[in-house]
């Protein structure tokens, strides 16, 4: 009898660190692993171990790591003064790891690829480009692109945290229009340069 009772204990024991090993889960710090099934809110590991019942509970993924976006006016926008131009910036942005926008994010990306995600924020992304390009005059654009950017940045957070994502970075590439006039911009600015220069010369000389 009492071999028996060894034997089955021994089983037992054997069973559970099978499970054990089955269910064993470690996420990487750039990766959120999200185990399902048993509980009502599901448990997030990033960066440590876990344990995952087998046959019970499901494991999903959400990656963390930056995803690039090239974000392109798709065709010309006017500025609040009028003139068509084309936007190209450089953007960053990431699933959050703040709790709660994981949730969302969760119910939006799970398993997706980070081209889907990019794909999604490349187009909120692009409708507040155009809705900040239609709001400032395009010397205010041209001359200080960071408050551009700043603005485009502000304006998209809330639309993009709702969907569990963050804004790492956003730059401005490049601004275009196609009637010369931002080249023309940057010729007044080379000729009041040249007139101010000319003059502190004449100033200094007549000293």
């Amino acid at each position: 009898m009492g071999q028996i009772i060894a034997g089955a204990v021994a089983a037992i024991v054997i069973l559970v660190v099978l499970i054990f090993m089955a269910g064993y889960v470690k996420a990487s710090p750039d990766t959120a692993v999200i185990i399902s099934g048993l509980r009502k809110n599901p448990k997030v590991l990033i960066g440590k171990a876990g344990i995952k019942i087998p046959f019970l509970e499901r494991k999903d993924e959400l990656n963390l790591q930056l995803i690039p976006i090239d974000v392109k006016t798709s065709n010309a926008v006017p500025t609040a003064d009028y003139i068509n131009i084309n936007v190209d910036a450089t953007v960053n942005v990431k699933i959050s790891d703040n709790e709660e926008r994981l949730k969302l994010a969760a119910q939006n990306f799970l398993n997706k690829n980070a081209e889907y995600i990019g794909r999604v924020a490349r187009e909120v992304l692009e409708g507040n480009v155009r809705e900040i390009v239609g709001k400032m005059a395009l010397e205010e654009m041209v001359s200080d692109r960071q408050k551009f950017a700043f603005l485009v940045k502000e304006n998209a957070e809330p639309d993009l945290a709702a969907m569990g994502l963050d804004i790492i970075s956003f730059n401005v590439q490049n601004f275009v229009d196609g009637n010369g006039v931002i080249e023309n911009l940057g010729v007044d600015n080379i000729v009041k340069i040249q007139k101010n220069a000319a003059i502190s010369r004449a100033e200094s000389e007549k000293e």
